[in-house]
């Protein structure tokens, strides 16, 4: 058996380990809200989503996103240990008493995302006056968000520091994209899906672009 042959196991095995490491990441982040945990584990949110999708990770990075998520460092790097609880969506609050709050949609239809207070003040540290509820469209987020999962915007917060996700107003839909300003003042649109190019906006251009709110939390459906 040739040198070659010999390594190409391990090389697979790592593989699986960390495409499993990704897994668990992805499920550990999506429990408090993937733009969350990489804000609060100082790791650039395009590197967590590498780390998502397989890609190696740095040890520092494991220990901090396994703090701020919440889970054991044994249990995110090798799956050693009891296994978080399932990614939770927001819980309905019960039908009566004083303890339901609503998100409401962004477009004002009737009816908005009921939930408990405690959810809320357990997820967010804004007071919810400010806070929006959209639904993704189209593929372009794949594989961070897709088409009908639900995200929670801060309509209070239009400025972009860094990087993060943003919902625009584009015609008549809402468009979530990552935003990183750029040297200079402009801005770069980036589409998570590596099928859409992401596009350099000039600093009159950037002016002009109307940011609906920042992205807070995002997930599937609640299930009831």
């Amino acid at each position: 058996m040739s040198r070659r042959n010999r390594k190409r196991p391990l090389m697979d095995d790592q593989l699986t380990l960390m495409r499993e490491r990704g897994e668990r990441l992805r499920q550990a982040a999506q429990a408090i809200g993937i733009t969350r945990a990489a804000k609060a584990a100082g790791v650039p949110y395009t590197t967590l989503r590498d780390y998502m999708n397989g890609g190696e990770m740095k040890f520092s990075s494991i220990a901090s996103l396994a703090r701020v998520c919440g889970v054991s460092l044994d249990w995110l790097a090798y799956g050693v240990g009891e296994e978080p609880p399932p990614h939770q969506t927001p819980e309905e609050a019960p039908a009566r008493g004083g303890h339901q709050a609503v998100i409401p949609w962004l477009d004002n239809r009737e009816d908005g995302l009921r939930i408990s207070k405690s959810w809320l003040a357990r997820t967010f540290r804004q007071d919810g006056t400010a806070l929006r509820l959209v639904s993704v469209i189209g593929d372009a987020m794949l594989p961070t968000l897709v088409e009908n999962d639900l995200v929670i915007l801060d309509t209070a917060n239009q400025q972009i520091h860094g990087s993060g996700l943003f919902a625009l107003a584009v015609d008549d839909s809402i468009l979530i994209r990552r935003l990183e300003r750029r040297l200079g003042g402009g801005l770069r649109v980036i589409a998570d899906n590596d099928r859409y190019p992401p596009q350099d906006l000039t600093q009159d251009e950037a002016s002009d672009l109307k940011i609906v709110g920042e992205v807070l939390w995002t997930g599937g459906v609640p299930k009831r």
